[in-house]
């Protein structure tokens, strides 16, 4: 889908001499191809967009600037992904080339959507979705905390009984989007590494650009510093799965303390030899209760003793 935004927020034609940003979603060949011709550009293919190496993410082509960044979005309303968004600067226009759909790029939401509409050429575009992406990581990261914190009182109040199951795939869920947060703040604080030396050729304000590097570095530390955090609590957790586990081997072994000698005494007075004689007394089988339990009784004396339970 491409969409093509003039200043102040409208659409536009492609050709429209108004046009300030080409906003390129899971484009098509075509697509590509006119965005390609409108600006004399070439688009990075979805490989390209999803290489690691700083080469093939940060570079100036033919006089336009290619800096690419892994930024959260949905995709079909699911749940968030990662995934990366290229933005290329070209005489004052702003492409972006993209597969998830981050929030800041939702015209009519938001401040980064205020910004947009107020934007004066493609830098001022590119500065208005980082920031609304860094705010929308920032009300991840906040919300990661909050339920990290609420699962914590849960799992350490021994008032409320937990599946403990259950609260560690939430665990996994909260550390699986903090690491996916942390990931894209990293790959955001390469881009404005980048983008601050490439400054003064496209029209990218260096105060903003410099103050927006400072708010991605102090998330960035936030989300690396909620991983220990995370790991201790899963830590603890497995802990106490197994002391429940280790609770119901214990309730196995009072059982089998308490079964098996019983068992026992009753196959032997069970046995049929002519030997055994006394079995067949009529107090023979007082005996064999007695015997019964009181092994049992002593066995669970021992234990006891020794600490076992």
């Amino acid at each position: 889908m491409l969409r093509v935004i003039a200043r102040g927020g409208g659409e536009v034609e492609c050709e429209a001499p108004e046009a300030l940003w080409y906003d390129l979603e899971d484009p098509t060949d075509a697509e590509e191809a006119e965005v390609e011709r409108s600006l004399g550009i070439d688009v990075p293919t979805p490989a390209e967009r999803a290489a690691f190496e700083e080469s093939a993410r940060f570079y100036e082509e033919n006089g336009a600037l290619h800096l690419t960044a892994t930024l959260l979005g949905r995709r079909d309303e699911g749940p968030l992904k990662a995934g990366p968004v290229t933005f290329i600067l070209a005489d004052g226009k702003l492409v972006t080339v993209r597969q998830v759909r981050p929030r800041a790029f939702e015209i009519g939401l938001g401040r980064a959507s205020a910004r947009i509409s107020s934007a004066q050429n493609g830098a001022d575009v590119m500065l208005a979705l980082i920031e609304g992406a860094a705010e929308r990581l920032a009300d991840v990261l906040a919300e990661a905390t909050r339920d990290a914190n609420a699962l914590s009182v849960r799992v350490f109040d021994k008032t409320e009984e937990l599946d403990l199951r259950t609260e560690l795939r939430n665990l996994g869920r909260i550390g699986a989007l903090s690491a996916l947060a942390h990931d894209s703040l990293s790959s955001m604080q390469r881009l404005l590494v980048y983008a601050r030396a490439a400054k003064g050729k496209h029209g990218l304000d260096a105060a903003r650009v410099a103050a927006l590097g400072r708010d991605v570095g102090e998330l960035e530390r936030i989300a690396e510093q909620m991983q220990p955090r995370l790991s201790n609590l899963q830590d603890a957790m497995l802990g106490l799965i197994n002391a429940q586990q280790t609770n119901v081997l214990k309730a196995l072994s009072l059982a089998t303390i308490a079964f098996v000698p019983p068992t026992l005494i009753a196959s032997i007075f069970g046995m049929n030899f002519d030997a055994m004689t006394w079995f067949r007394e009529s107090w023979g089988p007082w005996v064999g209760i007695a015997l019964m339990l009181i092994a049992p009784a002593a066995l669970f004396a021992i234990a006891k003793w020794r600490r076992w339970f």
